[in-house]
């Protein structure tokens, strides 16, 4: 349906960072349909890494912008698609946008903040944004309470609403998916071996620079599957971390993730969709 309203506009050619649209829909097609209280999370970050690379320090992967997709819309995966394709808009011209403070012990340091420091995330697991707005408020309420009774820190007392907006989605989302996320090519295919053991076939994957990102459907699992899975693979993974000897792990497993988009820019790379092999 939400293909169908794209053909019909004319809205399949490259925009800003989204440089091969077809791999975004084709995630798009990928992610579970939604009730009204659900959501699809899209996020702008900074990437740390990128700081490191640009700018010679490790700052924090931070929230540019966010928006929360609802259930509600007609078609939501539709409204995704825009709101992706106007992000990467946004995205192609972040030095013209946004800035980076770093707090120092001299005082504060501003750095604009250039297309390959950004990243276009969305989260494969739906949100309930309901019970996430209500936490959000409640904190933004309860903070302003604080900082009325100790103004002098009203600064660090004030919760930033959009930021907790979207650190209770994460917090919230149904995990329909879990994560396995590899970064060593070499690896992928021992542990994509020990995941079709488990599960029965390939899962999804994108396709990221270093190696890939294995979305697995954990709510469809049957009770020996999970029972299999649980008490497996999360031991499995550790050990292999440790054979490695290296000093980041190379393989992590991850309930709360967000994925970089498929077809857009990361920083130099553009991470591709392949759906799951039966």
């Amino acid at each position: 349906m939400f293909e169908e309203k794209i053909e019909k506009l004319g809205l399949t050619n490259p925009v800003g960072i989204m440089v091969q649209p077809k791999e975004t829909i084709k995630f798009i097609r990928f992610l579970p349909e939604i009730s009204w209280n659900q959501a699809y999370v899209v996020l702008l970050l900074i990437r740390s890494k990128g700081l490191k690379e640009k700018y010679g320090f490790k700052g924090s992967d931070h929230s540019l912008s966010l928006h929360v997709v609802p259930g509600y819309y007609d078609d939501p995966k539709f409204k995704l698609y825009l709101v992706l394709r106007r992000y990467s808009v946004i995205a192609e011209y972040s030095r013209e946008y946004y800035v980076y403070e770093r707090h120092t012990s001299e005082g504060v340091e501003y750095y604009r903040i250039p297309q390959p420091l950004v990243a276009l995330m969305v989260s494969p697991n739906p949100s309930d944004w309901v019970k996430a707005s209500v936490d959000t408020v409640n904190e933004f309420v309860n903070s302003l309470r604080d900082a009325l009774i100790n103004p002098e820190r009203a600064g660090e007392l004030v919760r930033r609403i959009d930021v907790r907006l979207g650190a209770n989605s994460m917090r919230r989302a149904k995990h329909i998916f879990h994560m396995i996320d590899i970064d060593d090519r070499s690896l992928i295919p021992e542990v994509e071996g020990k995941v079709q053991e488990i599960v029965g076939y390939m899962p999804a994957r994108i396709i990221t620079k270093r190696g890939e990102h294995i979305l697995v459907r954990v709510s469809e699992f049957t009770k020996n599957q999970a029972k299999k899975w649980f008490s497996e693979i999360p031991k499995y993974v550790d050990e292999l971390n440790k054979s490695l000897n290296t000093e980041e792990p190379m393989v992590e497993y991850k309930k709360n993730f967000q994925e970089p988009v498929p077809g857009t820019k990361y920083r130099d790379y553009i991470p591709k969709f392949k759906p799951s092999e039966m």
